[in-house]
């Protein structure tokens, strides 16, 4: 029955024997996995009182004599975010219904008996007997309407370590969990054997030691629970390393300070891969997405997930930014200091402060007449008819009007929410490198015009996001749009490999010299996958990273890091199912 089960999921099960078996059961009991085995190695076992040793290895099992009262939730999780390498097995059993009420209606008849008798003797029941006595009542009565179960339940504890020291340390830290609790942990003098049998994958309870517990309390056992990061509801990001638990939260919850993700890492750490994976998880639970993609690097995810790819520059995908609505005079007077920005970010110069202000005139008259239909040539037209205005506007957008980049800006691309695509790529590898950063910008005002008709939750990727800092219109421009992304439910996610850049501070660079923390103070999460040693230094004096965690993100394997949220930091590793990266990593041909 339990190999058809797996067939119908799609899932290959296989018995162990032999060898495979023997790898399987030594490499648990070394606290390791096979893949880290020798299997042509000998393996010593030496049984001792209160340990065994296993090879080079010290291990110690005990056992959860003493349940607390109550288990609250996430009873397990501080243990097992202490991080101590350990083996820890939960045994259970369902107990009938019908004997579960015989036996919970006997014990009440006995402490009601005891209760009967202390009181003809003059004396008063122990609390302990009364609250045992309530319990008792309260379980017999869920149990017999059907609301809770009994179980069998016993728990025992694996702790490894490689010398006496580490060992004992372990102990008292497991031991102090549990006391803390007002349970207790028991060692297993003589009982070492059948502890460490009781806590390999054998479905063994050599211990024999069984304690009754509801369907309640065992839930509570569950101990995937990460800290201040709500698991209810959300996207499966990774794994919490240190806490062996998913790691599930969702941005749009209304919870955290925003759904700006940063991410930032060295090139070839598993970026690229890890946020095409979120993409991929989001569209599952509804979250649009938007990727600016300055190399082309995501459009064949996007063709594989069903989305589409625009090409900015390509005729007829073009993009149309000055779609604002009118209704909202704060949204646009902040819609027009962006477009401004935008123009100064398209002629590749910043203007002097004369010229800035005649642009900003022209904006505000253009969106100050009742018009059927906003759009670059008609704003360019706008321009050239306006007598009043400055003519050298009108000359430095030519080429974006009638030139080479007519295609860019265009006022039939504007309404990205007509049949709007799960994913939308917006691949820029076709623009010359100096074009990128204001194609990117039209991108994102035109996302942004989406946002502003029809909030929900949408997320924005913005890939090699230093390519538009490095411009000071560019980075107050995002920052703007970081700060602003809340009001309209979307999530702006930032990747850059220029962590020195992003974080540097020059104050001779204007807004660029200050922008990249300013950028990174207004995203609640932040991704640290491996880092470069030039970087290191300074990631963790942003983020006041302790030097341990500066060396281990210098060397973690390509998909692991640091996800810092609610002040907490998350060690995370980033798993993808053999079907999910078979769509991350899809190329046309190659499938």
């Amino acid at each position: 029955m339990f190999i058809r089960a797996r067939a119908r999921a799609g899932l290959s099960v296989h018995l162990l024997t032999g060898r495979q078996l023997r790898m399987f059961l030594v490499s648990a009991a070394l606290g390791g996995s096979p893949t880290e085995f020798d299997e042509d190695a000998e393996v010593e076992v030496e049984i001792n009182r209160r340990e065994v040793r296993v090879g080079e290895s010290l291990v110690r099992s005990m056992h959860l004599g003493k349940w607390p009262r109550s288990l609250a939730p996430g009873f397990l999780q501080g243990l097992m975010a202490a991080g101590a390498p350990m083996d820890l097995s939960i045994h259970l059993g369902p107990i009938p219904a019908e004997q579960a009420a015989r036996t919970l209606e006997w014990q009440k008849v006995r402490f009601e008996s005891a209760q009967s008798l202390s009181l003809k003797r003059g004396r008063t029941m122990s609390p302990e007997a009364e609250i045992a006595l309530e319990d008792i009542t309260r379980l017999r009565d869920e149990v017999q309407r059907g609301r809770e179960r009994l179980f069998h339940s016993s728990l025992s504890v694996t702790l490894h370590a490689k010398d006496e020291n580490a060992l004992k340390e372990m102990t008292q830290r497991a031991k102090g969990h549990f006391a803390a609790t007002l349970g207790k942990l028991d060692n297993l003098p003589f009982r070492q054997r059948e502890g460490l049998l009781s806590t390999l994958p054998l479905a063994l309870n050599a211990v024999a030691e069984w304690r009754s517990l509801d369907t309640s309390s065992i839930a509570r056992l569950f101990p995937f629970s990460p800290p201040d990061l709500d698991t209810r509801s959300g996207t499966l990001y990774g794994i919490d390393m240190r806490a062996c638990s998913p790691v599930v939260y969702d941005p749009w919850d209304g919870t955290h300070l925003n759904a700006n993700t940063a991410v930032l890492a060295r090139s070839g750490s598993g970026k690229s891969f890890a946020t095409k994976l979120g993409v991929l998880r989001g569209l599952c639970r509804g979250v649009t997405a938007y990727v600016i993609d300055p190399e082309g690097e995501y459009a064949d995810m996007a063709r594989a997930a069903g989305g589409r790819v625009l090409s900015p520059g390509v005729p007829g995908e073009g993009m149309n930014p000055f779609v604002i609505d009118k209704g909202d005079s704060e949204e646009m007077l902040q819609r027009i200091g962006s477009l401004r920005r935008l123009i100064e970010v398209m002629v590749g110069e910043r203007l002097p402060a004369e010229r800035r202000a005649s642009l900003d005139h022209a904006l505000a008259g253009y969106y100050a007449r009742p018009r059927e239909r906003t759009g670059f040539r008609d704003f360019y037209a706008f321009l050239q008819e306006d007598e009043a205005g400055d003519p050298d506007l009108a000359r430095l957008l030519r080429p974006f009007a009638t030139g080479s980049l007519r295609h860019l800006l265009s006022d039939e691309g504007d309404d990205l929410l007509n049949n709007e695509a799960l994913v939308t790529v917006f691949d820029l590898r076709l623009l010359e490198p100096e074009l990128r950063p204001a194609a990117a910008m039209v991108c994102t005002e035109t996302v942004w015009a989406a946002a502003a008709q029809d909030p929900k939750p949408r997320l924005l990727v913005v890939d090699e996001v230093w390519s538009i800092m490095q411009h000071p219109e560019g980075a107050a421009f995002l920052v703007s749009v970081a700060k602003r992304a809340r009001k309209h439910r979307l999530g702006l996610q930032f990747i850059t490999q220029d962590v020195q850049d992003l974080l540097s501070e020059d104050s001779s660079r204007a807004i660029t010299g200050h922008s990249g923390r300013a950028l990174l103070q207004n995203a609640a999460f932040k991704l640290l996958l491996q880092q470069d040693a030039a970087a290191v230094g300074a990631v963790g004096d942003s983020f006041d990273l302790p030097e341990d965690l500066q060396r281990w993100l210098l060397s973690c394997p390509r998909g692991d890091g640091l996800l810092l949220a609610r002040g907490n930091r998350f060690p995370v590793r980033i798993e993808a199912t053999p079907e999910e990266t078979e769509v991350v990593e899809w190329r046309p041909g190659h499938h």
